[in-house]
């Protein structure tokens, strides 16, 4: 009985599923992008002028997307 509920459940979900993606729905984290701040500080950084950490806070970014970006 506890496997044919669930089995249930797992139907209506991936239902739900396929009628989101039919309409366009994204599912997930979005993607870091490059905007025009990083390109600024990434070449200061590139430079010398400034440390990875100094870029990171004036560009408001965490560290693994900081480097995820540079990469």
């Amino acid at each position: 009985m506890a496997e044919d509920e669930r089995n249930q459940i797992r139907k209506r979900q991936r239902e739900g599923i396929d009628v989101a993606l039919q309409i366009g729905v994204q599912f997930g984290r979005s993607k870091a992008k490059i905007t025009d701040d990083f390109k600024k500080v990434y070449s200061r950084w590139k430079k010398g002028e400034i440390t990875a950490v100094k870029a990171m806070e004036e560009i408001d970014m965490k560290r693994n997307t900081f480097y995820k970006l540079v990469k």
